[in-house]
């Protein structure tokens, strides 16, 4: 029995897809429809039925009455051997987790679009994607997916995928972009580029390969798919990423893809680069080795877990490390990274409060929905997920005298967890045999705990300097964040412990005068930052719309910017243990 359906942009300016399901068989009793609430990767009830406009069912030309359950089930009342599900998505989400469509491009992935028949799940799916009708501006559209492909012509495309969970993996892109191909140990890949740009492609496919072939290598040449595809889109500004298991969704700023004749793109370059590396390695490690519990997922809630420091942070440990290892990066360069990304982490109190494992597990309430107390309440399985993995890595080395490293962990992990996944104490167990010797501690100090990471020891033992200072690059070390309001700085975040939060500075404050003087919000940041240690300062803010005057009193800032430089005079065995981390030898 096959699932079949039938996906219209139906009306590009209204946004406005048109899909039709068709089963036979249906449950005698009356057949039960769903639409996932979130999608795997981004750990937020969103809720995708909201989009649903209308509904209506009907078998052999005959109407069928259908209800609605819950907000994400419909119930078809019983009818004949054949029924067929006709119903209109919204689709506006500019983002990598929905569906959109517009009179540039169609984009949706499965779980936003595809309503499931329950008692279906393990049926093979047929997926007819048409074009849309009468609109010479969309003459020269054409689709990209790893849906397996059937047959295609000027109107429509047919796809088939084994049952429904592999058809929602596969997010498709309907647009005038441009295509480039590649291989990478011998594996079809590709890239499409949707929006304006002049992307220097040729620079661009190389790089790629380099970080395709390196991920490969890592999990020793076994790999998990049979083609791969990046479907990018650019924008005037953007970021984002959403993994899957044969193919990534790629946000980017127009600025961050490389053009000829500029061989120094810097950091902009190496953010994208970045991310594709970060999103690649997930068709591994979380796509293909993920927790235990995530073997069957409930799309319908939430699904927790303690992992997410695993497969994010370990993933945003790797994914700049790549670049450095590809020699995309140069050594200093790639401390000047890790030195951001543990400066972001240090600023942040929350990382005092709130353990890699509880911010795991409260990513659904936590860190998907953050306030703007978030700062001094949560921390990052991403950001500070990395640094736990740099310092277990560096203590890997250290007990086994550096014959092991979390290299070792992760390719064993990979050749023994596929089937079964993780349970919480996998990482644990496995560093423990590589090494051993009892790392208890360790997690219970830096996983389960909030005790600070020695970095500086972790860095010394591969000769790296390690140092902290305060600087007035932002407002952070006053211990507030801002933003534009119509020319008026409105403040976003007050940090706990800092000189803005003991003066009565609130979240919402708007700053109207500095010493007396009008201030805009461009003069915002330079006018405060200009004074010293020891300073008081006027504002003149506004207050639910009533003027007040807080007096800053300008403390030194806490410590927090990180500073990584390679250090001098190494001993043989530190030189060695340096390059065995870069992994340049």
């Amino acid at each position: 029995m096959t699932l079949k359906y039938s996906l219209t942009p139906k009306d590009l300016h209204a946004h406005l897809f048109s899909v039709q399901l068709t089963i036979d068989n249906p449950n005698p009793l009356g057949q039960v429809f769903s639409l996932p609430n979130w999608i795997p990767g981004s750990y937020l009830i969103r809720d995708f039925s909201k989009n649903i406009i209308s509904v209506s069912a009907n078998s052999c030309g005959e109407e069928v009455l259908i209800k609605k359950l819950d907000k994400n089930h419909w119930i078809a009342y019983p009818c004949k051997d054949t029924i067929t599900l006709e119903y209109e998505i919204y689709a506006f989400d500019l983002s990598v987790r929905s569906a959109y469509l517009s009179s540039e491009r169609a984009f949706f992935n499965g779980s936003s679009v595809f309503l499931m028949p329950l008692g279906f799940d393990d049926e093979s799916c047929e997926v007819v994607i048409k074009y849309p009708s009468n609109n010479q501006s969309i003459s020269d559209w054409d689709c990209a997916t790893t849906l397996n492909l059937v047959s295609k012509n000027k109107e429509q495309e047919v796809y088939t995928a084994k049952n429904y969970q592999e058809l929602i993996d596969h997010p498709v892109e309907m647009a005038n972009f441009t295509r480039f191909e590649f291989e990478a140990s011998n594996v079809p890949h590709a890239m499409t580029i949707t929006g304006e740009h002049s992307t220097d492609i040729a620079r661009l496919r190389a790089d790629l390969i380099s970080i395709c072939e390196h991920h490969i290598n890592f999990f020793c040449s076994d790999i998990p798919f049979d083609e791969y595809l990046f479907l990018t889109l650019v924008r005037t500004k953007g970021y984002g990423g959403l993994e899957h298991k044969n193919s990534s969704s790629l946000i980017c700023s127009r600025d961050e893809l490389p053009v000829k004749n500029n061989p120094n793109m810097g950091p902009k370059y190496t953010r994208f680069l970045a991310l594709c590396s970060h999103e690649y390695f997930h068709a591994w490690w979380i796509k293909t080795i993920k927790p235990a519990s995530f073997h069957q997922l409930d799309l319908n809630r939430e699904n927790y877990t303690e992992q997410l420091w695993i497969f994010e942070g370990f993933t945003s440990y790797y994914d700049e490390l790549s670049l450095l290892r590809t020699n995309i990066l140069s050594p200093e360069q790639y401390l000047t990274l890790f030195a951001q990304t543990i400066s972001k982490v240090q600023k942040a109190t929350g990382r005092l409060k709130q353990s890699l494992a509880q911010s795991s597990f409260d990513a659904w309430t936590k860190f998907y929905q953050q306030d703007e107390n978030a700062p001094n309440a949560i921390v990052s399985y991403y950001s500070k997920g990395a640094l736990l993995a740099f310092v277990l890595d560096i203590e890997i080395h250290r007990r086994s005298k550096d014959k092991h490293s979390l290299d070792d962990a992760l390719k064993y992990i990979w050749k023994n967890y596929q089937t079964t996944g993780l349970e919480d104490d996998t990482v644990q167990n496995v560093v423990n045999d590589l090494t051993k010797s009892d790392f208890s501690e360790f997690f219970n100090h830096y996983l389960y705990g909030v005790k600070e990471l020695p970095l500086l020891d972790a860095f010394s033992y591969v000769g790296v300097d390690c140092s902290f200072c305060s600087k007035k690059d932002d407002l952070t070390d006053f211990g507030i964040s801002i933003k534009d309001d119509n020319g008026i700085s409105i403040i976003t975040h007050v940090f706990d412990h800092g000189c803005a939060q003991s003066s009565g500075l609130y979240v919402g404050d708007k700053i109207i005068t500095i010493d007396t003087v009008e201030t805009c919000h461009k003069d915002t940041v330079s006018a405060i930052k200009s004074y010293d240690v020891g300073s008081v300062i006027k504002l003149g803010i506004l207050r639910d719309e009533l003027p007040m005057e807080i007096f800053l009193n300008i403390k030194e800032g806490e410590k927090t910017v990180c500073t990584l430089t390679i250090a001098d005079n190494l001993s043989s065995d530190v030189l060695n243990r340096q390059k065995k981390w870069f992994a340049q030898e």
